[in-house]
């Protein structure tokens, strides 16, 4: 019978206890308890990593799920979609956010990848024969990534036997794998943990969000008090440049952590907004920074495909700081 983690390291616990009992007691047991003990060290260790496999990856791995979409092979066609995000399905499967993301796929399935990085997320994908299942992730590690592509390859062979007659024939329906696929994926990961932790991380994004936008007000703040130095002579134009450029760039970076933050938070379901205005307003401002995050992207494509130039790389800056003000004026309205 294989003994659990925790009684292993009770185990370990209870016998430090007796031989320090036994030291403060002026008895030497350790020659005799020494092989005991190197078993129960071993034991441990055994312990930890089991309890990393069965415990921490698959709650690191649900905490990061985003996204799972499943097209159909041949086609190419969207069948099923669903949002982890907002824990909910995509009953109009061109969506925003999906039509947003297909090109990535394409690229994908040009270029025979499994996976890829992207600023809208990490791209995992695994192929069946009629069905090729994309699942969307903030990031993983290595053992985290074989987690969830194992719960791929489980709902490909199940929603595979189970739909194999819809599949071969299939005529344009897709309301016929949507209760089924749900089904499917509520068997291979646990829905219930999954919301809990989806959650708990949303949480923690809004308090990073907050963080994020703090910072680069702050670095807004220094900016102004180097130049106020500047045109007061108190430091020189070489300075002033180097400490400049190092500001600017810092506030590059934690713009796009803040940007991409907001990204995610904007599919998060708010209360809806009672003025009529207001809520049509929002709407607009989604749907541009949707518009604008796909030009990104699209310039992150031609960065991946090494055709990338100075003037794009000029485009894409011009567009992130159209995003930090469609991002303010948001703010503003919710």
């Amino acid at each position: 019978m294989q003994m659990k983690p925790s009684l292993l390291i009770i185990g370990v616990a209870a016998l430090a206890v007796s031989l320090l009992a036994a030291k403060l007691q002026g008895q030497d047991l350790v020659p005799s308890i020494l092989p005991l003990l190197l078993v129960s060290l071993f034991g441990v260790g055994v312990a930890g990593i089991i309890l990393w496999r069965n415990y921490v990856i698959p709650v690191k791995a649900l905490a990061s799920l985003e996204n799972i979409i499943v097209d159909h092979l041949p086609s190419g066609v969207t069948l099923w979609a669903f949002d982890f995000v907002e824990m909910q399905r995509h009953t109009i499967i061109v969506s925003g956010f999906i039509s947003a993301v297909k090109d990535f796929m394409v690229e994908m399935r040009k270029g025979e990848l499994k996976k890829l990085e992207t600023e809208f997320g990490t791209f995992i994908k695994e192929d069946g024969d009629f069905l090729t299942v994309t699942c969307i992730t903030s990031g993983n590690t290595k053992a985290e990534e074989e987690w969830i592509r194992r719960r791929l390859q489980t709902f490909l062979r199940v929603a595979e036997i189970r739909h194999w007659n819809n599949l071969v024939n299939w005529v344009g329906d897709t309301s016929i794998f949507e209760e089924s696929f749900f089904q499917i994926i509520s068997s291979v990961i646990n829905m219930n943990n999954t919301f809990k932790l989806q959650k708990q991380r949303i949480s923690n994004i809004r308090r990073k969000k907050a963080r994020l936008y703090a910072e680069l007000k702050i670095l807004d703040s220094e900016i102004d008090t180097i130049e106020a130095k500047f045109q007061n002579g108190k430091i020189s134009e070489e300075e002033f440049e180097v400490r400049k450029t190092r500001i600017k760039n810092k506030y590059k970076r934690i713009r796009e952590y803040y940007i991409n933050t907001c990204l995610l938070l904007s599919r998060v379901t708010r209360k809806p907004v009672e003025k009529v205005e207001a809520s049509r307003e929002i709407e607009k401002i989604r749907r541009n920074f949707l518009k604008l995050k796909c030009e990104i992207d699209d310039l992150q494509l031609k960065k991946y495909e090494g055709t990338i130039t100075p003037s794009d790389i000029k485009n894409k800056e011009k567009i992130q700081k159209k995003l930090t003000i469609l991002i303010e004026n948001l703010e503003k309205l919710m």
